[in-house]
């Protein structure tokens, strides 16, 4: 990627709300559990495999947002349910990703439901707006 290309990625990241980031991270996981799925489908397991991976990184990324101080028990079910995906996506298997996405989507569409909630939250100030928080910006 070139550095131009690198800038405009950070740009559009920046102007997007903490609950978008996160639906972003969503969706960039499940693209990658479909390309997976894909793959498997097709006997591809070493085609399947970086997708799996990748996944993986961004399953743990979103476990690592995770604030048990907040609150615990939901915390810990949320940590509970990343920490399935990741297992389930250590052996390249078309039911363990099958398995994953259909929790990673439920999870997703919870998100997407109190979105207009979070989005009015943040803008007036009750949130922390995302692009005041230290984030990763990368997960091509």
């Amino acid at each position: 990627m070139n550095p131009y290309q690198k800038y405009a990625q950070t740009q559009q990241v920046a102007g997007l709300s903490r609950i978008d980031l996160l639906l972003a991270l969503y969706d960039g996981a499940l693209a990658r559990l479909g390309k997976a799925e894909m793959a498997l489908t097709n006997g591809d397991v070493p085609v399947a495999t970086p997708y799996l991976c990748k996944a993986q990184l961004i399953v743990t990324e979103l476990a690592a947002g995770v604030r048990l101080d907040v609150d615990e028990q939901m915390g810990t079910n949320m940590l509970r349910l990343y920490e399935f995906v990741v297992h389930e996506l250590k052996t390249p298997r078309l039911e363990s990703v099958r398995n994953a996405r259909k929790i990673l989507t439920t999870l997703r569409e919870g998100f997407e439901g109190v979105r207009d909630e979070a989005n009015r939250l943040e803008r007036s100030g009750q949130l922390v707006a995302a692009d005041r928080m230290q984030m990763v910006l990368e997960m091509a």
